[in-house]
């Protein structure tokens, strides 16, 4: 009641919390355009984010309580990889590139399969750390990316008729196992080579960039990224991103790794920030590498199943890309 007795008396306080009102109303306009779709998008992303992190974190229990690394979280990852090669298929349809989407999909189980199969019984055999656990690594990455190709010449040969579009469409396919099946195949060795904990801080970094990047790009957002591929990504906006890219290594290996993994982490304040960086850096190119494809075929998101998010491939792109970065400072020994 004094407060409102106070306003209604004095006009200097009315003018005041006027103008306060008037700034916090352009900030809002300026983060959301249209208020409807920017609330909207917010809602619909809590409604879908929120339970997916719960049945996230489920998985991760029932895996980190499991015999055999990957039991739970394997079938779960190549459900959503099911759904990423699809989303990809019907991009470079849009193109007119028609790979053998039966050769795609057996192209990239089999990859990653064999890739968790091998690591699973390998990896206990090796160092924690070094050259070692790269070699073996680059070893079954190599052979797993060997046997998608075959494949994809398998599969293009089966189907020939005449000449024509054979070669392209050979191309798209391998492209789309390289692409999904060798860069998933460095989550799975995360996984299976250094624990849980390592993949939770390649999901948590790169989610982290993303978030600054689009919370900093849309409050103080001014130059253009790269304004031809993605119009909303500023460098300001990069800047933040990368920022909490580095707060969000920080706070999982000095906060969650102890927590919820019962052990400290020995890495660095130099190697915090340079994992941060890079993991960060190279989770917005592949945002940056999945609106490439999206552009040249003149579409917006790579599927419309989460309203809020796009499809799988806008959720897994930044994480796809910065997988073998994160793999590598983890066997090189930056991150402990």
């Amino acid at each position: 009641m004094k407060f409102i007795r106070v306003y209604q008396c004095n006009p200097w306080f009315q003018t005041k919390i006027c103008l306060q009102l008037k700034c916090i109303a352009k900030t809002t306009q300026r983060i959301f355009p249209e208020t409807g779709t920017g609330y909207n998008m917010l809602f619909w992303r809590f409604i879908i984010g929120v339970p997916a992190i719960l049945l996230v974190a489920l998985l991760c229990w029932l895996d980190a309580n499991s015999a055999i690394p990957g039991l739970y979280l394997l079938p779960g990852f190549l459900i959503c990889v099911f759904f990423i090669c699809n989303e990809i298929l019907d991009l470079l349809n849009s193109g007119n590139v028609f790979p053998r989407r039966s050769t795609v999909y057996l192209g990239v189980f089999s990859m990653m399969f064999l890739c968790w199969l091998a690591c699973h019984r390998t990896f206990s055999q090796v160092a924690d750390h070094g050259w070692d656990t790269a070699a073996v690594a680059c070893v079954l990455t190599l052979l797993a990316m060997a046997s998608g190709t075959i494949i994809a010449f398998l599969g293009e040969m089966a189907r020939y008729k005449a000449p024509g579009g054979n070669t392209i469409n050979l191309a798209g396919a391998v492209f789309i196992i390289s692409y999904i099946g060798m860069l998933g195949c460095f989550i799975i060795m995360l996984r299976i080579a250094y624990g849980l904990g390592a993949v939770l801080s390649l999901i948590i970094v790169t989610k982290m960039s993303d978030i600054g990047a689009y919370t900093v790009g849309k409050i103080i957002g001014r130059r253009k990224l790269v304004p031809g591929l993605s119009p909303g990504k500023t460098i300001e906006g990069t800047i933040g991103g990368l920022f909490f890219a580095i707060l969000g290594a920080w706070l999982t290996l000095d906060f969650i790794f102890p927590v919820f993994f019962h052990r400290t982490t020995d890495t660095s304040a130099l190697g915090l920030i340079v994992f941060g960086l890079l993991v960060g850096a190279t989770g917005i190119v592949g945002d940056l590498a999945e609106s490439l494809l999206k552009r040249d075929v003149g579409r917006k998101d790579s599927g419309r199943r989460f309203p809020g998010f796009g499809g799988f491939l806008d959720i897994f792109d930044s994480l796809l890309l910065a997988a073998p970065v994160a793999f590598g400072l983890w066997a090189f020994g930056f991150v402990k």
